[in-house]
């Protein structure tokens, strides 16, 4: 049972969750998509701005000598340089030695990082074995990479050293530092402001798709809960998705044996008030005899009379039907417990019957009844358990033996059938049961209009009993018969 409680008790939903989880993720995303996106743009606009400028160093080299007697021209220097600066302050230039040593530049003294230059980006660019954005070595950091064009300068054939031109310089780096973070929290709001939309649209569709389906099965479990058992069914209906259909599927499989265990307690508690009614009536008689014929034996002792003793032995017999009763009811409640273990062994079956059979002789003889079984061939075997299959012939042959008469017979067939099985069909010649009872026949305590009960207990029980014992070894029982002509009990039991 659920404790109110703890039903009431706070806690995060599935759906708070969810929305946790997915703003987290989409954050992320958002933080990765952005780096991503400024890193590609960053190399776009490199590749473009190094594209346009690519030939640039060449075209200064072409205007003019930059070096003089063997040594870099100052005058010629000064004059491209201030020339470049015409075009845009975001260029640096820089003439370098062949080994990449620096000759003169454009920069302040004080911003040079690094007198000489490692030559593998400017080599890569001069064989043209490169892939554009192509960075190479700025001399204002120690470790900053900035794209360039670079030409080699050659004064009648022999290098003299290149001419290196940084583009988007140190004075690009400023101008851009201090425009990007209005761009930035620009391009921010803007992103923010359409993710939060979209995020805020995402999330109603996510709730309208989780809560439809849960509000659907709260409603069942809420109608399964109104209706209880004493519905015809407690079954939740398919759901639209896999997890639903699980769940459904658990919880129908629940409701099933919930529903069956009910079922069997109900019927157990019906069963136990018959059997508290039928008890009491059973044993009334009995009782009353015994109770009877004690208390005349009683009476004739204390009027100094001698007491017949016959008187005894019917209250003897009286406590032995008590006695019969009362082990028959404790078998059939055994047996409806269904906590009856099972020992299933090879049985000669034809063996079985005559044993069973021996055991009647004497009472068939003073009635006058046949015995017979047929065939009485040892090699038919069968798979079961040999204690409660002995109980079996036993409850038959004895109801059989109850309603013969002088002259009657009771024969036990045994015949293979087409399921690899045995037949077992004990029939007899005697009275016969009505066709109204028969399909009562094995019900506990019914008796059938014209039951021969006898001289010893019988309350009804025997074909019940037999019926179950039967059960047990996973086999059934019919029954056949016709009034003044006989009847005929058959089951099957699997060959060995």
């Amino acid at each position: 049972m659920i404790n109110p409680a703890t039903e009431s008790r706070g806690g995060v939903s599935l759906f708070a969750r969810l929305a946790i989880v997915l703003l987290a993720s989409f954050l992320l995303f958002a933080t990765v998509l952005l780096c991503l996106s400024k890193q590609l743009n960053g190399n776009y606009q490199d590749e473009l701005t190094q594209r346009l400028h690519l030939n640039l160093a060449q075209h200064i080299v072409h205007e003019g000598p930059l070096f003089i007697d063997g040594k870099p021209d100052p005058a010629a220097v000064e004059r491209a340089f201030h020339n470049m600066m015409i075009l845009g302050k975001g260029f640096e230039f820089y003439l370098l030695s062949p080994t990449g040593e620096l000759l003169n530049f454009s920069a302040p003294a004080d911003k040079i990082q690094r007198q000489r230059l490692p030559m593998t980006a400017i080599q890569q660019f001069l064989d043209g074995h490169y892939q554009l954005p192509l960075r190479g070595p700025d001399p204002r950091s120690v470790d900053r990479n900035k794209i360039f064009s670079v030409a080699p300068v050659n004064i009648d054939g022999s290098l003299m050293g290149y001419l290196y031109i940084v583009i988007n310089g140190e004075i690009y780096d400023q101008l851009a530092a201090s425009i990007a973070p209005q761009t930035t929290v620009n391009q921010a709001m803007i992103f923010a402001s359409s993710s939060g939309g979209f995020l805020l649209l995402a999330l109603l569709g996510l709730l309208f798709w989780l809560t439809k389906p849960l509000q659907r099965l709260a409603s069942e479990l809420t109608e399964l809960k109104r209706k209880g058992f004493n519905g015809s069914t407690l079954q939740l209906t398919d759901g639209r998705s896999r997890e639903l259909n699980q769940i459904n599927a658990a919880f129908n499989a629940l409701s099933d044996e919930l529903q069956r265990q009910y079922q069997q307690v109900k019927s157990v508690d019906e069963m136990r008030r018959e059997l508290l009614a039928h008890v009491s009536h059973d044993l009334r008689t009995p009782l009353a005899a015994l109770q009877g014929y004690l208390e005349t034996w009683q009476l004739k002792q204390q009027q100094g009379q001698t007491a017949d003793p016959q008187y005894i032995e019917i209250a003897r017999r009286n406590a032995d039907k008590i006695y019969k009763m009362v082990e028959q009811l404790m078998e059939l409640a055994r047996l409806e417990s269904a906590q009856v273990p099972v020992t299933i062994e090879t049985v000669a079956i034809a063996e079985l019957v005559q044993d069973v059979l021996q055991k009647y002789q004497v009472a068939a003889n003073d009635k006058q009844v046949l015995l017979d079984v047929q065939p009485k061939d040892p090699n038919l075997k069968v798979a079961a358990d040999i204690e409660k299959l002995d109980r079996v012939l036993t409850n038959l042959i004895d109801n059989a033996l109850r309603h013969c008469q002088a002259g009657d017979t009771i024969s036990v067939r045994i015949t293979p059938n087409q399921h690899d099985q045995l037949a077992i069909i004990v029939g007899d010649s005697g009275i016969g049961i009505p066709a109204a009872d028969l399909p009562h026949i094995f019900d506990p305590h019914f008796k059938a209009a014209n039951s021969v009960r006898g001289d010893s207990a019988h309350s009804g029980l025997g074909l019940a009993i037999t019926k179950r014992l039967l059960a047990l070894q996973q086999a059934n029982i019919e029954v056949r018969s016709q009034v003044q002509q006989g009847t005929e009990f058959e089951f099957a039991l699997p060959r060995a």
